[in-house]
């Protein structure tokens, strides 16, 4: 398989993977933060909703036109955006925004040779069209595990002498 395929393939299952792991979290793990400077999952919806609207698409798009410096991206910046916004609702337009991207995804029918075509970054300069999509996909799986990592420290503050069994959870408090 190719990295094009690998990666839409991917990026077409967050949106499921992300809906399965917040329906099945009570109120409080969605907004429970392991640290006061740290995201609660709500704002990591917000994050991925924002970046499907002011990321990735755009970036594509600016390497497939020529290159040129990307406009940087606010990692907050959805935290404004999507303010109010429940939980459902987010996942919802996650779900949305990254269809329509995808599709967009399809309708420019990538091959090998545009994967060597290069944008500039803000902090990192020259970057392939390549090293793009495959950020895309590994930013996807780390909200992911991110996502996870919350609801398991969430609800594992409450299992007691388990934790000894639980490496997400060792070093946490009790």
């Amino acid at each position: 398989m190719s990295l094009i395929t690998d990666v839409r393939g991917s990026l077409a299952q967050t949106p499921r993977i992300v809906e399965g792991l917040v329906a099945a979290a009570p109120r409080e793990a969605l907004y429970w933060r392991e640290a006061d400077d740290t995201w609660n999952s709500v704002e990591v919806l917000c994050h991925l909703a924002d970046g499907e609207i002011t990321d990735w698409m755009p970036r594509i798009e600016k390497i497939l036109s020529g290159g040129g410096r990307f406009t940087p991206f606010n990692r907050e910046g959805g935290f404004a955006r999507y303010r109010g916004w429940t939980a459902e609702a987010l996942v919802g337009e996650f779900g949305q925004l990254r269809r329509a991207n995808l599709e967009k995804l399809d309708t420019l029918n990538l091959t090998a040779p545009h994967l060597a075509l290069t944008g500039q970054h803000p902090e990192f300069g020259t970057v392939t069209l390549s090293q793009l999509l495959a950020c895309w996909a590994t930013h996807d799986m780390a909200h992911i595990a991110q996502l996870s990592r919350l609801q398991t420290r969430s609800f594992g503050r409450h299992v007691g002498p388990w934790r000894k069994y639980f490496s997400l959870l060792q070093g946490d408090a009790a």
